[in-house]
């Protein structure tokens, strides 16, 4: 009875292994696409969808908004369901493909920007392997509840190259560490107060306050959405001298300005 129901196991693993390997058998490239088409104008980027199976893949591409939360993770929502939404204002050519074995195809993904509108807007394109069918059944079956065998998904993002209204802030640095942590843990609040998605660098700096030497601590890279607050957590390897430090988590985000930081004050024993 045992090795009956281990024989089974092994099977059953068996088969998931090969679904996983068959839903990951197509590649795409680029997975990420950044529009910056000043408002009134269009731009079109190319994704490319290799089929690496030894059968036919029936490739349907879709949208989705997301959400971004505090703490960085995202909510998925259906397209159009965000104000920032880039689904409205973005056409593919085509947006359903069949693809023989390791036949490539390409799909351009063309951007109109809206007039007099400098706002950020983002989503994703979904790239999905389906069930062989036709061109002409793909919308109606996909509404009906098409088995999906695999997906990759393209993230979407649009700033108009003339947009200035950068201004990201941080703040609020304190020490989260709990007993079980191995290395201090602190988070500090970056907010987006702009019109545009901004890459920002963040990162520590300790200064001890008897002899005045500083250290700089590893840069964490995060993209901040307008008019959007979230969490950034930094960590502070055990490699200080005992003292008394102040800590500064200061942000870079590209401004002509001058960069931006918060402290606190901190003992290392």
């Amino acid at each position: 009875m045992q090795k009956t129901t281990i024989l089974l196991c092994w099977i059953i693993l068996f088969l998931l292994s090969s679904g996983m390997i068959k839903a990951q058998s197509f590649e795409v490239a680029p997975i990420r696409l950044n529009f910056n088409a000043d408002p009134g104008e269009t731009q079109t980027k190319t994704v490319t969808i290799k089929n690496h199976g030894n059968e036919n893949a029936s490739v349907v591409l879709t949208f989705q908004d997301y959400l971004i939360y505090k703490n960085g993770e995202r909510k998925v929502l259906g397209a159009g369901s965000s104000k920032n939404s880039i689904a409205e204002w973005i056409t593919l050519n085509p947006s359903y493909l069949e693809i023989n074995p390791n036949q490539v195809q390409t799909v351009d993904v063309t951007f109109q920007a809206p007039n007099d509108d400098y706002t950020s807007k983002w989503g994703i394109l979904n790239v999905s392997t389906t069930k062989e069918q036709t061109s002409f059944g793909a919308d109606k079956e996909l509404s009906a509840g098409l088995s999906i065998y695999g997906r990759i998904n393209v993230e979407l993002s649009y700033t108009p190259k003339s947009a200035t209204r950068k201004r990201v802030q941080i703040s609020n640095l304190k020490e989260v560490t709990t007993p079980n942590d191995s290395i201090r843990k602190f988070t500090a609040n970056i907010d987006n107060l702009g019109s545009a998605i901004t890459e920002c660098k963040v990162y520590l700096i300790a200064s001890n306050l008897s002899t005045l030497h500083e250290k700089r601590f590893e840069t964490v890279n995060i993209k901040a959405y307008p008019q959007t607050s979230r969490n950034v957590e930094l960590t502070l390897p055990d490699t200080l001298p005992e003292g008394t430090y102040s800590l500064s988590a200061i942000l870079d985000y590209g401004s002509s300005k001058a960069l931006e930081g918060t402290q606190i004050t901190i003992e290392v024993d």
